[in-house]
């Protein structure tokens, strides 16, 4: 116990050192103080150690260059970071993720490079880790344009755990409402794909009904417009195109909507149902409440004769003892009076 709390005090003076380091603007001083106080950020004790350190130094003016410092020289390695961050429960991994939200959103070429091959990992707590990281890439300044990343993230819908497809949809929600139109054609690729997948097909409803709107058909309509067009009948055919493709939109949009609608009554009809089996349960309840009280009734009004009768009973034997002992003195008088009749003679 004396030696867990020695620790803890030479843990909290190493990290209020390294907090002065970096407040005075010293900071390959600070670097160096925070390498040899993690020795292993990859290792579950580092970790900890990390864990520490970004509550300590994020919030201070300097943190910031001092961890991208730290992950530019791979002293953080973002891959195996995660790796061994995987292996934490849900509840701690993303504490952890949201230490690092703050640098994420604003240093994202930091982070971007490492997105492809950690959302291939084999790992599905790794690939939620990079989805997650990916929404906070986004949730900053930055687009998401690179159509092989878009199609990797695209790609989780499907054969993963639910919560990597869950993670993946709030992912593309993001992506495609700074990007519609891109977002729209992969998605729509990879639902041509899966034709027999259903559930498939619902995720991608979700996202598209998420990032489709009448306010951003003109917008998607924009980009698919080519940049030259070189004859009035390549021009017609392009406008023909762009408008087949706005009735698309807004007929999906019509059909999201519809299904949104069919959803609600069936919601509302199961909801009735629900109610109805309730009434019948209450009035069934009734009954049997009202049959127990019937049944008490009768055993009150049974108990009630069964008294009477043994009162009665009871009357009729105290008669019969009466009649008997009036008699037995008779009897007794009349045996008597004859005794004395012959004593007399």
């Amino acid at each position: 116990m004396v030696e867990d709390d020695k620790q803890d005090q030479e843990k909290q003076q190493k990290i209020e050192i390294i907090k002065e380091l970096v407040n005075e603007g010293r900071i390959d001083d600070a670097v160096d103080a925070i390498r040899t106080y993690l020795h292993d950020p990859s290792s579950k004790e580092g970790l900890n150690k990390l864990e520490d350190i970004l509550e300590a130094i994020l919030s201070i003016h300097g943190g910031k260059t001092v961890l991208r410092f730290l992950i530019e020289h791979k002293i953080i390695n973002v891959p195996s970071l995660l790796e061994n961050l995987s292996k934490r429960d849900s509840v701690l991994r993303y504490s952890f993720l949201l230490l690092l939200k703050p640098i994420v959103e604003v240093e994202h070429d930091l982070f971007l490079p490492y997105i492809e091959g950690l959302l291939k990992h084999e790992d599905p707590n790794v690939k939620e880790a990079a989805l997650q990281l990916l929404i906070f890439i986004v949730g900053g300044d930055k687009e998401i344009t690179d159509e092989n990343k878009i199609q990797l993230v695209a790609s989780k819908l499907s054969n993963e755990k639910d919560y990597v497809k869950e993670k993946a949809i709030q992912a593309l929600k993001a992506i495609g409402k700074k990007k519609p139109s891109v977002t729209t054609k992969i998605l729509g690729n990879f639902a041509e794909e899966h034709l027999d997948d259903d559930v498939l097909k619902k995720k991608i409803d979700d996202v598209l009904k998420s990032i489709v709107s009448v306010e951003k058909i003109e917008e998607i309509a924009t980009e698919n417009v080519p940049k030259e067009e070189e004859t009035s009948a390549e021009e017609t055919t392009e406008e023909y195109s762009l408008e087949k493709k706005k009735q698309e939109i807004i007929d999906k949009e019509k059909q999201l909507k519809e299904k949104d609608l069919e959803l609600q009554k069936k919601k509302l009809e199961l909801e009735e149902k629900e109610k109805e089996l309730q009434e019948k349960e209450l009035q069934e309840k009734q009954k049997v409440l009202e049959r127990k009280e019937k049944l008490l009734e009768m055993k009150r009004q049974l108990i009630q004769v069964e008294l009477e009768l043994k009162e009665k009973e009871l009357s009729e034997k105290e008669q019969e003892i009466k009649l008997r002992e009036a008699k037995r003195i008779q009897e007794r008088i009349n045996e008597l009076g004859d005794s004395t009749n012959q004593n007399t003679q």
